[in-house]
């Protein structure tokens, strides 16, 4: 059987619609370079001279570093040879009027209110009610949702079943796994695996759904709070794209939560489009969608193995996969 073609431009495409609008609020609402100015500023820093959300800000000079608007000396950034000669006021060749004519669009004062509050706007720009994860209680936007993370899914897992083939492992939790897509993909390549999908109302009822229509009967949907404690039994624990829609500290407790409810050989993984050094352009964009809609970010591969060190994981390993995706996965001692 040939192989499908590679995802991987369509999913940039997706993933990086917000990085212009991001350049945008960075020139024509926040002037950051011109107030920049030569003095080298670590990204807390920037966020400090800008009254900007740390986080924000860290994702914002991501971003712009990857375009090469900025440049980076040690762990802190000072403007390029570019972003010097054209987006500074005084500049001969001063493109901020420029920029600024694009400033009223909805997508730029959206980016900017994230970049000073930390709030995550509405998904989709859709009008705000709740969060975006307070708005999965409405049924209607839970079942959209679960669509679009579950076509994402039917792509992308695939490759992480051959990824993780060698991994030992013989009953799979999915942890918020949305239609079940990725657990779903392990268990094609190993019939000899249990899985099972952890989700909150109504996302559970619309897994079931899913996964009876998709003949995967034998696939158990388990109905709780992955905040809350984990369910025992399992010795893998998967989370895809899931660590990405929260801060630090919430990633920190999930993997203490792991660590706590698997067994000794226990594993956890982590598949996820992540950053590394030198930062990738793609996923520091896709970094960007996710700052604009929820309270997370891309994380690097060194900052989630880190964490997974931190709740008593070892053996860390990092395993590419397709569309600037890698799994990252640690054991339980």
């Amino acid at each position: 059987m040939t192989a499908p073609p590679d995802p991987t431009a369509l999913l940039r495409l997706r993933e990086g619609v917000y990085l212009g609008d991001l350049v945008i609020a960075a020139i024509a609402e926040l002037d950051l370079f011109t107030k920049l100015g030569d003095e080298p500023r670590s990204p807390a820093e920037i966020a400090a001279l800008l009254g900007l959300d740390v986080r924000a800000a860290a994702v914002m000079c991501g971003a712009l570093e990857t375009l090469e608007l900025l440049e980076r000396d040690g762990g802190r950034l000072t403007a390029s040879a570019t972003a010097r000669a054209h987006l500074v006021a005084g500049a001969p060749g001063d493109l901020r009027p420029y920029f600024a004519s694009l400033r009223e669009r909805p997508a730029v004062r959206e980016l900017a209110d994230v970049l000073r509050t930390g709030r995550p706007a509405a998904w989709a720009s859709a009008a705000a009610g709740d969060d975006w994860a307070g708005r999965l209680d409405d049924v209607g936007f839970a079942e959209e949702f679960t669509a679009a993370m579950d076509a994402r899914a039917r792509v992308l897992a695939p490759a992480l079943a051959q990824a993780l083939a060698d991994v030992p492992a013989r009953r799979v939790l999915d942890i918020a796994g949305g239609s079940g897509a990725y657990g779903c993909a392990l268990l094609d390549g190993r019939a000899e695996l249990e899985v099972a999908v952890l989700e909150r109302p109504p996302v559970d009822e619309t897994a079931r759904t899913i996964l009876r229509r998709r003949g995967y009967g034998s696939v158990d949907v388990v109905t709780g709070d992955m905040f809350e404690v984990l369910p025992a039994g399992y010795d893998l624990h998967l989370y895809s794209h899931v660590l990405h829609d929260w801060d630090v500290t919430a990633v920190e407790a999930l993997l203490r939560s792991s660590f706590a409810a698997l067994p000794s050989g226990g594993r956890v993984v982590d598949y996820d489009a992540h950053l590394d050094s030198p930062r990738e352009p793609a996923v520091a964009a896709y970094s960007v969608l996710l700052m604009h809609a929820t309270e997370g970010r891309c994380y690097g591969v060194e900052e989630i193995s880190g964490l997974m060190r931190a709740a008593g994981f070892v053996d860390i390993d990092v395993r590419r996969t397709v569309g600037d995706r890698s799994a990252i996965c640690g054991r339980r001692p």
